[in-house]
């Protein structure tokens, strides 16, 4: 972060002007969030009031970083980490080289119970929440309270990984019971 040559108070949150470095910062509770300098932005056909107020047209010039190269390749989403924070470029990797695995889960039937006695329900969003950010199509889906398994980052979010996980065992279920009712058909 460059050098600041003024306080900011911890709880600041809005607009800083850095004189002696003609800086202008945007601060969230005292940490600088980005800031625009010389380079970064060009005032065109400004105009002083009689009130001494300026008016005109200003132009930017940001560039959002996004981790060490900010280069993300096919399949990788832009995250962040929040206010202040670096974005990165993330994805849910399934190559066995990129997992520290536990062990292999062998409790289809308990999934396929836990899957089948979850709620589906139809739904839309409402606005200004974090979702899709689609208010208007209907869509078919759990809820989070219903289904923890289902769900990251403190259950707000839809985890893909789990969900298919999760499917895929209640599949093997499904298959297994499938395999015993042709045995038995076939016995008879």
């Amino acid at each position: 972060m460059p050098y600041r040559a003024t306080s900011v108070s911890s709880r600041h949150k809005g607009w800083h002007l850095d004189q002696i470095n003609g800086r202008l910062a945007a601060v969230y509770n005292g940490t600088e969030v980005f800031d625009f300098d010389a380079n970064d932005m060009a005032i065109a056909q400004a105009t002083t009031l009689a009130s001494g107020i300026v008016t005109g047209d200003l132009r930017l010039n940001l560039t959002l970083t996004a981790g060490a190269d900010g280069v993300g390749t096919s399949g990788e989403q832009l995250t962040s980490g929040g206010a202040a924070a670096e974005t990165s470029w993330t994805a849910a990797a399934c190559l066995r080289e990129v997992k520290n695995i536990e062990a292999e889960r062998t409790d289809a039937e308990d999934v396929l119970a836990q899957m089948v006695s979850t709620p589906v329900y139809d739904f839309t969003y409402k606005e200004k929440v974090i979702s899709t950010g689609d208010t208007k199509t209907k869509y078919t889906g759990i809820m989070a309270d219903d289904a923890p398994w289902a769900t990251h980052h403190d259950g707000r979010i839809l985890n893909p990984v789990n969900t298919f996980g999760y499917t895929v065992l209640a599949m093997k279920a499904l298959v297994h019971r499938v395999e015993e009712l042709e045995k038995q058909l076939a016995a008879k």
